[in-house]
């Protein structure tokens, strides 16, 4: 079975390889990275997907272009700490992590998915809802929300393992622009509480986001539902 990694794009891969390698020292500030030609090689993929990653490194901070010259690994910033709240990054070295397909259904849009869309009330809409365990049992509740799109194919492994940014990418033509996130605390609800095994009023905490296309169209929300208890969120000084 493929895991969550399978779908991410592979200029997001290239990224997250030498991020790990950076990470671990094997590639130490000042370093120069290896030509594009040579990464291409290296993992099987166009200049320009490895340009598309390296990018994204330095976005993140990870490494510099120097004009000329090539890409170097940056020193880290003690100052900056970084809470990466990607699946891959909170559950992906997990012991006995486990994803559950609970629900998949298209449902009609209440007023509060309507208001997060930007769908008209009663409009039809993908809901999925996933729960992520670890060995010592669930640790989260993860409801996704996609404007219905007749005919858009979906497979079970890709709803279960993709992380959100990607699903929404593959279920619309519309190019994602932007991802917004909000941390919040809460308490569980009744069905969230039997869901996650705990009990009623709990606290916990919600991690929303809401992905948009060019205007400021909404094309996805998930809303994931955190145990108190068993979660934990940690930040590194790494960019």
């Amino acid at each position: 079975m493929k895991n969550r990694t399978s779908f991410l794009p592979a200029y997001y891969r290239v990224a997250e390889d030498l991020k790990k390698k950076i990470d671990r020292g094997e590639l130490k500030p000042g370093d120069m990275i290896p030509s594009t030609a040579q990464l291409a090689r290296q993992y099987g993929v166009s200049h320009m997907t490895v340009r598309h990653g390296l990018e994204l490194l330095v976005k993140d901070g990870y490494i510099e272009s120097v004009q000329g010259k090539g890409s170097f690994v940056t020193a880290p910033r003690m100052d900056t700490l970084v809470l990466n709240l990607s699946e891959e990054s909170i559950f992906g070295k997990k012991s006995g992590f486990s994803v559950q397909l609970d629900q998949l259904e298209i449902v009609p849009a209440d007023a509060k998915i309507a208001g997060k869309l930007g769908v008209k009330r009663g409009n039809k809409v993908l809901k999925i809802r996933r729960i992520l365990s670890e060995a010592e049992g669930p640790v989260a509740v993860d409801s996704r929300f996609l404007p219905y799109v007749k005919g858009a194919p979906l497979l079970e492994k890709e709803i279960a393992y993709a992380a959100f940014p990607d699903l929404v990418a593959r279920h619309t033509e519309l190019i994602s622009v932007k991802n917004v996130m909000e941390v919040s605390p809460c308490i569980l609800s009744k069905e969230e509480a039997e869901l996650l095994d705990a009990r009623e009023g709990l606290p916990s905490l919600c991690i929303e986001q809401i992905i948009y296309a060019a205007e400021n169209r909404p094309i996805g929300w998930s809303k994931m539902i955190c145990r108190g208890d068993r979660f934990r969120l940690k930040a590194v000084s790494r960019p």
